[in-house]
């Protein structure tokens, strides 16, 4: 297993030792490393010196906020592979919405037992192998997904992705005409219990939706109780 690159940017003193204490004894355990940042100017200087594989991001933090730095790195091609787990205390279901189409690859509410963050950071940590990645090009209905590149064409105009939605659309075309149920969706993109996974996949296929356009969108059909099917 490659060793893990772990930012987690949290002001909070109590949480900064959470972290700490947890993320050390988890390196005894498993190839990782980890950096701690109390805000998103000093998350910033980390991050140019130092490659990361995996946010664990504070929603509210002093001046810019945990957001603002979700949208900065979905912003740059060169933090395309950087997987984000939002920590907040806002647990409104329009808060994770919110997270999720700003690009979070999951959202977990403040008080959170600590198994499920470990079981939501294995999770991600397997989606971050990407074995599909070494597979070739796939191109359907005028939709291309380069895999080894991470690029996507619709109509041959590129199209920005968030990790999630590239995985799912590369669920889709490899499978065109076939119906996929929503729980075998969301156990292949991300693989852990949560009490908001359906509403965590609709926002992540609305948006790749919309990422798409109008008529690439519109073959990306919702089949009410059944699933989901990219229908060429």
């Amino acid at each position: 297993m490659p060793r893990q690159r772990i930012l987690v940017v949290e002001d909070h003193p109590d949480m900064n030792r959470f972290y700490d204490n947890l993320l050390r004894q988890l390196g005894r355990k498993t190839p990782l490393e980890y950096f701690l940042a109390k805000s998103v100017p000093e998350a910033r200087r980390l991050m140019e010196k130092q490659a990361v594989d995996l946010i664990i991001l504070d929603w509210m933090l002093p001046g810019t906020s945990g957001l603002d730095l979700l949208k900065e790195v979905r912003g740059r091609h060169e933090h395309k592979d950087i997987l984000v787990i939002v920590v907040t205390a806002k647990g409104m279901a329009k808060d994770c919405a919110e997270a999720l189409d700003a690009g979070a690859d999951d959202f977990l509410s403040k008080p959170f037992n600590v198994d499920v963050l470990l079981a939501r950071l294995r999770s991600l940590a397997r989606r971050q192998e990407r074995p599909w990645q070494a597979a070739t090009p796939i191109e359907c209905c005028g939709i291309r997904l380069d895999p080894s590149r991470g690029e996507v064409t619709a109509a041959g105009k590129p199209v920005h992705l968030h990790p999630k939605e590239m995985l799912l659309l590369e669920v889709f075309l490899r499978r065109p005409g076939v119906l996929h149920t929503a729980a075998a969706l969301w156990e292949r993109g991300w693989g852990f219990d949560s009490d908001n996974w359906e509403h965590i996949l609709v926002s992540t296929i609305s948006s790749l939706k919309k990422s798409l356009g109008p008529k690439k969108g519109e073959l990306l059909e919702c089949r009410r109780s059944l699933g989901y099917i990219f229908n060429p």
